[in-house]
């Protein structure tokens, strides 16, 4: 059965609450991004006000950071929290790693499979092995100023890599543990194009599928007057639909000229946010995302998790109100979750 997962964010002071009622409303775990707040401190606190779920970053921006600083945090935040931290990795854009990290962003996929052969190569010293990394682009030749570690008996933490295109694809499938799938999708852009290339670029490896795990994201829009939540997919439609690297989403339902004309509107007229949502068509809403009122998305997910291994829940963000994005998380948990029984 396919676990259920919630995108949280926020104020510090609301974020352990907020994940504490995601595990008390039966979901398994609880995902942090990063994009105005930083994920590895957001996943800390999640971690320390939970006790069953497990706990990741969708995603932890990678190129920014030495693999190894990263590999040191996450080998902590799976001790504490008791072996249910996931650290999902991401590349960004070269725009954005470059114009604002200061970063490289050459051969992403390639940087990003020996950036986690490098983090793997330190877990491995703190458990005691003699190992080391040298790459081409990431080394690891020496373990921390102790010396390796004595942890021997210490699990890994799991590592999942966000992929869009058949090269990251084929990073995660050698070298993670899962893989993130983003989420502007379709059912026919999951079963078509991206459960085939995991399948293919697994089997190139030499793994088992059973061993790696597939999380699929989704957009998810509720309210009880069903014209906000179609508006808020559809501003988050736009907005993803102006980039190039999603036009196989698009494809997928033979909508192949729509990304155009999201562009040529989102430069036609800098940006209005209502031109956008005029220019994205309701049967878009109906193949790119789930929204509507509690009663109409109740059962919509399931064309998507019957093929992935975990789903995560999460809102549209894009020009949408705070106090909107948080009556959408509750709403969430109100429609998709259960209350569970106090522990004895």
């Amino acid at each position: 059965m396919v676990s259920r997962g919630i995108g949280l964010g926020g104020p510090y002071a609301f974020l352990g609450e907020l994940a504490k009622q995601v595990e008390a409303k039966g979901f398994d775990a609880a995902w942090v991004s990063e994009t105005t707040q930083e994920s590895i401190i957001q996943a800390s606190v999640i971690a320390q006000a939970t006790e069953r779920i497990d706990v990741g970053t969708n995603i932890t921006l990678a190129f920014p950071r030495s693999p190894t600083i990263t590999a040191m945090q996450a080998w902590d935040l799976n001790e504490l929290s008791g072996d249910r931290f996931v650290v999902g990795l991401g590349s960004q854009v070269k725009r954005i790693i470059e114009e604002r990290f200061s970063s490289s962003f050459d051969q992403p996929a390639k940087r990003m499979g020996e950036y986690v052969q490098a983090m793997q190569a330190v877990w491995r010293m703190e458990r005691g092995e003699d190992v080391t990394f040298d790459g081409d682009l990431y080394q690891v030749l020496r373990p921390g100023l102790g010396g390796r570690g004595r942890a021997t008996d210490r699990k890994l933490p799991r590592v999942y890599v966000a992929a869009v295109g058949p090269l990251m694809t084929k990073a995660a499938a050698n070298h993670a543990d899962g893989i993130l799938g983003h989420p502007f999708t379709s059912d026919r852009y999951l079963t078509d194009d991206v459960l085939p290339r995991i399948d293919e670029a697994l089997s190139e490896a030499g793994r088992d599928r059973r061993d790696f795990t597939v999380c699929q994201g989704v957009i998810l829009c509720i309210a009880d007057d069903r014209e906000v939540a179609i508006r808020e997919a559809k501003q988050q439609i736009a907005f993803y639909g102006t980039t190039p690297n999603y036009q196989g989403v698009f494809a997928s339902y033979g909508d192949d000229a729509l990304m155009g004309e999201l562009r040529d509107v989102w430069k036609r007229t800098g940006q209005d946010i209502d031109a956008m949502v005029a220019a994205v068509p309701d049967h878009a809403v109906e193949r790119y995302a789930v929204a509507g009122t509690p009663a109409e998305v109740k059962d919509r997910l399931a064309d998507i998790e019957q093929h992935v291994d975990h789903l995560i829940l999460g809102g549209a963000w894009y020009r949408v109100p705070m106090q909107r994005m948080a009556e959408n998380l509750w709403a969430i948990l109100e429609t998709f979750g259960q209350d569970l029984p106090d522990a004895p």
